[in-house]
């Protein structure tokens, strides 16, 4: 008896175990706004280190994910949206990274230009360099 009783209370268990993982998945899914601000903020601070011109495929597919994000929240599939947020967050991230680095290449590169123009003039003209006074 004692054995019938404890398969019984084992089974009943079981049963509310699986009750209770399968409601858990019906829970409803938190609307990831938190998530989506961060990924607008990272798109404009992406736009405004001008990934537009050093970095236009990141910030295009960051920018086509956000309208993918905007579209799942309109659908409700919170899942759907929070994951791509977190995608064009990440393009976002790379694009502003990029054009911030290849514009800082470019002003080196510009600035090498100048001192190479500077010392060709200094070699055109060497009595033109005045001695600092002492």
């Amino acid at each position: 008896m004692a054995v019938k009783r404890t398969s019984n209370h084992l089974a009943v268990s079981g049963l509310m175990v699986a009750l209770f993982v399968s409601l858990g998945g019906c829970a409803s899914v938190a609307v990831p706004t938190e998530q989506v601000e961060l990924t607008r903020n990272a798109v404009s601070r992406a736009v405004t280190a001008d990934a537009t011109q050093f970095a236009p495929v990141e910030i295009k597919s960051a920018q086509d994910k956000l309208y993918s994000v905007e579209r799942a929240l309109g659908e409700q599939n919170f899942t759907q949206a929070r994951l791509l947020a977190e995608q064009a967050e990440a393009d976002a991230n790379l694009a502003e990274r990029k054009a911030r680095a290849l514009r800082t290449k470019q002003q080196l590169k510009e600035a090498q230009q100048g001192i190479e123009v500077l010392k060709q003039e200094m070699l055109q003209a060497p009595d033109a360099i005045v001695a600092p006074s002492r």
